[in-house]
């Protein structure tokens, strides 16, 4: 886990032409630090690695976007590599914008994108219009900076829909996909700590790097 604070060195100057400086840029032009903090993890398939995926959170103000990058590569029957991108972004703890796109074997298998619009959301996946009425709190991206505590669904912008998210033990969670799947989240002080995903054949681990 880290977290990167950018701050910038002044060179030596008078203090007269620093408070002129100050004083000549409007308080509009100044922005607040961006506070980012990223996870990294790996993934696994019957003990071997097939991928990693890196997940950051970028916190500026009221504004708070949680990006996803996934890549993986692994031979079942036939060999996959996928490359995943989610990225969501919040405004005073809501969703306003997210964007995924799920690349297999270099063909777009996932394209969507929803934006709120002040009285709904408005997009497109994989490029059927999209509109929904209820406001969003709690998404996939979300899930691997903050436990779940009380939440019961998660929206997923791959299904466009809400998905039931249940406590199965002290700090560990099912959420039942619409695919008809499970994953299996687990925290530690607030952060996902690892993702099991069962799927047609096989099962993915998902562990944070320590």
């Amino acid at each position: 886990m880290e977290r990167l604070n950018h701050l910038v060195a002044l060179p030596p100057m008078k203090k007269q032409v620093w408070l002129f400086l100050l004083l000549a840029v409007p308080l509009g032009s100044w922005y607040p630090i961006t506070d980012i903090q990223y996870l990294r993890y790996d993934i696994f398939v019957s003990n071997n690695k097939i991928g990693e995926v890196l997940a950051s959170k970028n916190a500026k103000g009221t504004l708070t976007t949680y990006s996803i990058q996934t890549n993986l590569s692994f031979k079942l029957l036939e060999k996959y590599d996928v490359n995943y991108q989610l990225s969501s972004s919040y405004k005073n703890n809501y969703l306003i914008e997210s964007a995924l796109k799920n690349i297999v074997n270099g063909d777009l298998e996932d394209d969507v994108h929803i934006k709120w619009d002040g009285m709904q959301y408005v997009g497109q996946a994989n490029k059927k219009n999209v509109v929904l009425k209820e406001k969003i709190k709690h998404s996939i991206a979300k899930l691997y900076f903050h436990e779940p505590s009380g939440v019961e669904r998660i929206f997923s912008e791959k299904y466009i829909d809400f998905e039931k998210l249940k406590v199965q033990s002290p700090n560990e969670y099912v959420l039942y996909l619409g695919d008809g799947n499970k994953s299996h989240y687990k925290y530690m002080n607030g952060i996902c700590t690892e993702v099991n995903s069962s799927k047609s054949f096989f099962k993915i681990l998902i562990k944070l790097r320590r």
